[in-house]
């Protein structure tokens, strides 16, 4: 009987030593977990519904992943020439969805981006990026001419916003490109110094083009 209580007593310390090991397993893995870290973008101040990202005060932070939406931005780059939908709150972790292209109502139902007018262009199959094009897109605006025995081309502007095409209609993520014949018309979102220099061209009969821009070098 004692050969066997001894059995027990030393079962018994070997589960414990055992629940023991787990135990401080577990507690260094919650640990573990509880530290870890994603960098992500998030505003270091409050803003306002309406401010271009440009102007937000962007920081790139470790935040505990607990605290991290599944679309978090780890970059700002997504955002060049948008806007705050809503406000921001200060420590706020960013995602794509606090910001897009809104700006004054203007008739018609177009939305404008602030500060910005809208003007129309008329463009063939080929000038008119093949179709190749949706509003959210930006381009780059040649002017060809005549020039002596031959041809002058020059960049109208460059970066310009599509905020609107015919056909098509929406935002560039939600619109499909495609290709076909026809005439293209584009609504470009432009100050008043682009407009005129558009306004002069089609006066002066300049053959226009455009090519898909990737946005940075700024509008000329």
């Amino acid at each position: 009987m004692k050969s066997r209580n001894n059995v027990m007593i030393v079962v018994g310390v070997v589960l414990a030593v055992i629940g023991a090991a787990f135990a401080v397993l577990y507690v260094r893995g919650d640990e573990a977990g509880a530290g870890a870290t994603r960098a992500v973008v998030v505003v270091t101040a409050n803003v306002q519904a309406g401010t271009p990202a440009a102007a937000v005060p962007f920081s790139v932070r470790d935040v505990d992943v607990k605290a991290v939406p599944a679309n978090a931005l780890t970059s700002t780059a997504t955002l060049n020439g948008q806007v705050a939908l809503y406000p921001l709150a200060a420590n706020q972790v960013v995602t794509q969805a606090m910001f897009g292209v809104q700006g004054a109502a203007a008739s018609g139902g177009v939305v404008l981006p602030k500060g910005k007018k809208g003007i129309g262009v008329e463009l063939a199959f080929a000038p008119g990026g093949l179709r190749y094009v949706v509003p959210g897109d930006r381009i780059d605006v040649y002017a060809s001419k005549p020039s002596g025995n031959g041809v002058s081309t020059e960049v109208l502007l460059r970066e310009v916003q599509v905020i609107a095409t015919t056909p098509g209609a929406g935002t560039g993520a939600s619109t499909p490109a495609q290709a076909g014949p026809g005439t293209l018309h584009f609504l470009l979102a432009v100050d008043e110094r682009q407009a005129l220099r558009i306004v002069n061209a089609q006066h002066a009969k300049h053959a226009l083009y455009f090519t898909l821009a990737a946005t940075g070098k700024g509008a000329a």
